[in-house]
């Protein structure tokens, strides 16, 4: 159960993530197209700007110094040197127009990790999986178990209490069905538990005709129910080095965002208030919009000061490699994810067969589908993990 609970806090916090991810699309893209309109105003600029550079500096070299009009020459080298000044000025501005749009996707990407719903429908769909999962392996519920058991203990109180290893079998077979105890079904106890009933098949006589015919189909579940335990125990490892690395990504990033909120001088309690508590994606953009303004604000006062102009680019592309490193790890463990999903599915396939395994394990197995294809369906409706990476690797545009 306490892996199961991990596995849903990180299915939680991965849902979470890309949730928000999807509903910030809109001003991602509003970000990006800011940018790009931006951009392509100064391009527009510069090109007329270097036009009007080359008439003036043509129109000067073919003046003749002997009839030429001094004042309308002075007037075209003034033309000229405005012009080439207000070249250096969209020159300078480009960059600054790159890193202040790309520093605010940053910041509202980071808004999107850090948003603390969680996905109700996704986690109820996880649940029930993992539910029945851990039913599988609970060897108290077949009923070849607990048949078995029933005779079994009607013998040992009759004659097997005198018997050293009977009783090691006896403490052995409690352990793995007893629900309460946290004993995996695999590793020594059951392999001991295993020998000793193989053994006392083999000692009990006619009188015993119940306990001996009910032993070997209970071997079958028992012995299939422990493979199966073992090989799952090595996916939910998987899961368990998932969430922790979630969580050290989880520290990462709200240690960013309290750094950047600090830098930018975002209204912390707003971010309390209208974000991490807003129930509508409405209320939830209008914050984002009102980020937008505060850091295009702060990086205005910054270029302001002589102090602090320029300094600030390299400051925000620290940041904005920061949040692209976060979401590029954050796209590598929704992949190793994805990953594990397909590794419970080979495992089902694989002991799904009833001609090889018991009925009744099978049956459970089977029971199975249904429930990871419905934990399938929803992770991939809400996970692209391949254009997750693919998109966080081309967030930015370069400085130059």
């Amino acid at each position: 159960m306490a892996m199961i609970r991990t596995f849903l806090l990180s299915l939680c916090l991965l849902a979470t993530c890309i949730t928000c991810l999807l509903a910030q699309t809109e001003i991602a893209e509003q970000i990006k197209n800011d940018r790009d309109n931006q951009l392509k105003e100064l391009n527009e600029k510069l090109k007329s700007n270097e036009e009007l550079v080359n008439r003036l500096t043509e129109k000067i070299a073919a003046t003749d110094s002997k009839t030429a009009n001094d004042k309308e020459k002075i007037n075209d080298l003034e033309k000229l040197q405005l012009a080439l000044d207000n070249r250096l000025k969209i020159i300078e501005e480009a960059p600054k127009t790159k890193i202040n749009l790309n520093g605010q996707l940053a910041f509202t990407e980071l808004l999107s990790i850090q948003r603390d719903i969680q996905p109700v429908e996704l986690f109820l769909t996880s649940q029930a999986f993992f539910d029945q999962l851990g039913d599988v392996s609970k060897i108290q519920s077949y009923k070849a178990f607990s048949t078995w058991k029933t005779e079994f203990d009607k013998w040992y109180s009759k004659e097997g209490q005198s018997d050293a290893m009977m009783g090691v079998l006896m403490q052995s077979i409690s352990l793995i069905s007893n629900a309460s105890a946290a004993v995996p079904l695999y590793g020594t106890m059951v392999n001991t538990a295993i020998s000793s009933v193989t053994s006392l098949v083999s000692t009990l006589g006619k009188k015993e005709k119940e306990l001996y015919e009910k032993s070997p189909e209970m071997l079958r579940v028992l012995t299939v129910a422990s493979q199966f335990e073992q090989q799952k125990a090595i996916i939910d490892h998987e899961w368990k080095l998932i969430n922790k690395e979630l969580e050290q990504l989880q520290k990462e990033n709200a240690a960013l965002l309290d750094e950047q909120i600090q830098y930018f001088g975002i209204d912390r309690s707003r971010y309390q208030r209208r974000y991490l508590k807003a129930t509508l994606d409405s209320e939830r953009e209008a914050f984002k919009n009102e980020c937008r303004k505060a850091i295009a604000d702060k990086i205005a006062k910054l270029d302001l000061n002589p102090e602090t102009r320029g300094r600030w680019l390299g400051q925000i592309e620290t940041y904005m490699y920061k949040v692209q490193s976060l979401r590029l790890r954050f796209g590598q463990l929704t992949m190793r994810m994805q990953g594990n999903i397909d590794q419970y599915e080979n495992l089902i396939t694989a002991y799904s067969d009833s001609s090889k395994f018991p009925a009744e394990f099978t049956s459970r197995i089977s029971g199975l589908n249904s429930p990871l294809n419905n934990l399938k369906n929803k992770f991939y409706t809400s996970f692209n993990p391949a254009k997750y990476v693919e998109d966080s690797a081309v967030m930015y545009i370069e400085r130059q």
